[in-house]
Parts: structure tokens; sequence; C-alpha cells
């Protein structure tokens, strides 16, 4: 290995030994270039660097990385929002298996998120655009098969944590783990994804199903609030990813992305995504009087969705896919679903007070 380049192509016996990472025990492959991404023609230039030379932090730096803290709260937000919702089931909380649900949640958002770097790696997703994933298999600091393995031992975590509340209410937690299952599968196949079923499958795992799973686990019950809860939730996240990939637009292919607005034009998916969000400032609060919250708290809603707004303010003065104010628009949108999920926890955590 005297050489520190070198390009191959998918027909080459090495290729995919590289793309994994286990070609070699002391050295790592970096991908510099990448042409003609998951296709028969595809080639890559990997730069092989030493374990020394590419000096990757410490193993705990990087698994935390990994799991994207910066989405912790499309999972968690939620979690915690469907908890605080059940103050009148004080009586009922099951305190160990609500302690362990919330431990299976980050395993199998860790789990997801990592399983997804490698997708997207494997797909060359994540080595066109260095903007996307958490980049740590791009940066040498682990090997695309460690990741995997990694996956694979959080969702084992996951599923360990989440027995003791799933026996809370097994029944019941059994049909939201399936129909969790069928959306997990839509996702990671994109069935449907042209017609928008990965985008309700997305709103689903992100919403009603992850509010009505906590209240279900911690409390052995779920109502219509928490599906209401569940659905502003996920109508805000779905969206929060459509505007990531609508930041994207340029950059990546259709078959890159797990929303409709990839099969959009640029014009279409702008409407789509001004329409959507216009809608969003008006769920939360619509959610919130089905929940019955204080005044004080619908009147703050206007406040609240500020981040919102000055999302949609830079996609309607995106004129085209370049467009300078699009720049960041991942970080906004993200915004805007931390201030409605503050604005949730705050709201409902005042009646525990």
């Amino acid at each position: 290995m005297s050489t520190e380049f070198i390009t191959l192509t998918k027909n080459d016996p090495d290729f995919d030994s590289y793309l994994w990472g286990t070609f070699s025990q002391t050295h790592r492959a970096l991908p510099v270039e990448t042409y003609h991404a998951a296709t028969a023609k595809e080639r890559v230039t990997f730069r092989v660097l030493t374990l020394e030379k590419v000096a990757a932090p410490a193993w705990w730096k990087v698994y935390f990385w990994s799991a994207r803290p910066e989405l912790f709260g499309l999972t968690l937000g939620p979690a915690v929002a469907a908890w605080l919702l059940h103050v009148q089931s004080i009586n009922a909380w099951t305190k160990w298996p609500s302690w362990f649900a919330l431990a299976g949640l980050f395993f199998l958002h860790t789990a997801v998120f990592l399983a997804n770097d490698v997708q997207d790696h494997l797909r060359g997703f994540d080595r066109l655009n260095h903007r996307r994933g958490s980049q740590v298999i791009q940066k040498g600091w682990v090997t695309a098969s460690a990741m995997k393995r990694w996956a694979w031992v959080n969702f084992a975590l996951a599923v360990l944590f989440g027995v003791p509340a799933f026996l809370n209410a097994p029944l019941e937690l059994a049909l939201v783990c399936s129909i969790a299952a069928a959306a997990l599968v839509t996702i990671t196949g994109k069935y449907g994804v042209r017609f928008g079923a990965c985008d309700l499958s997305l709103a689903l795992l992100f919403g009603p199903l992850l509010t009505t799973g906590i209240a279900l686990a911690s409390f052995g019950e779920a109502s219509f609030k928490d599906i209401a809860l569940g659905l502003s939730f996920g109508f805000l996240t779905v969206w929060v990813f459509q505007v990531r990939q609508f930041e994207d637009l340029f950059r990546a292919k259709a078959e890159n992305f797990r929303t409709f607005f990839g099969h959009l034009s640029f014009d279409r998916a702008r409407k789509f995504a001004l329409i959507e969000g216009i809608a969003l400032l008006f769920i939360p609060p619509a959610a919130g009087v089905i929940l019955n919250l204080q005044l004080g708290f619908l009147l703050l809603s206007p406040l609240v969705g500020l981040p919102l707004i000055f999302t949609l303010r830079r996609i309607y003065l995106a004129a085209s896919p370049l467009s300078s104010s699009l720049a960041d628009l991942s970080k906004w949108s993200l915004a805007s679903h931390l201030s409605w999920t503050a604005w949730w926890v705050f709201a409902l955590g005042v009646a525990w007070l």
C-alpha cells in the first residue's frame, strides 16, 4: 500500500472492501471523489491513510456524533411531551418501565441514524454531499462495517430496554410496533415515495405511533389526546425532513430522497413547503385547544412560531435551488421544531407544578 490515492470502479474486486473499510486493519480509505454513484459505472477515488494520520477522536465522541444529537429533539421531544400529557395518570405511572422506554427510544434513535449513515455512504449520498449525515465514515473515524455493527448493537439494546415497557400494555403495544415496523419498511425501501407514502410513514413514526407508544409504555393507556399531540409533532417533523431535502434538490438525485419532494420541480416543492409550513402555524395551537392548554400558552403561539415564519420567509425568497436564502435552511427548520417542542413541554409541564 505504497500509494496514498487509489481509484476503483464498481467492477473492481476490492471496491466493496474499500467502501466498507474492511480492506485493512491499519489503514482507512477516505472517499475523495465519487462519480456515477449507485450505478454500474460508479467510480470512487479514495485517499488511503494510516490510523495515526486519521487522528480519530475517542470512540465515545464518535458514537455520540454518529447518533446525530442535533436530531434528538425529533424523537425525545414528542416522547417527553407525551409523558407530561398524563398528569392525571400519575398514580398509574410505572416508573421503571417508563425510564426503560425512554432509554430504549434513545438506542432506537441511534440505531436508525447509524444504519441510515451506512446506507447513505454505500449509496454515495453522503460521499457526494459533505453537509449531510454525521460524516464520521467519510472522515475515516469509523468504518462502515463497524458502524453497521454499532447499529445492530443499539437496536438490540432498544429491544432489551423496551421489553419491560412492552409488558405494561402488550396487546396495544404489539399493534403500535407492527404499524411502526410497516412504516420503517416503507421508508427504508422507499415504497411509494413518489406518492407520499414515505412522508406519511415518517409522520406516523415521529408522531402518533411515538406518543401513543410512550403513553402505553409509561401508563398502560392512551387516548385521542395522545393521537392529537402526535399528529402535531408528526406533521412538523415530516416538514423538517422535507425542508432539509428541499435544500438539496440541486445537489442530489431523486432516488436519494425519502420524501416526495425529490420527485418535484423546484417551484412545486417550494409551493408545497410554503403551504405546509403555513398550516403548521395553526396545527399545534389547534391541538393545544383539544388538549385544553392554558389560554396564556395559546396566546404565546405566534411568538413560538417565529422561527417557522423566518424559515418560510427564506423559502419564499428562494428564486432557484442555488439561492443564498436556502443556506442553513436545515438549521432553521430544526429551530422551528425545537421552538414548538419547548412550547409543548412547558405548556404540559405546568400542570405538574
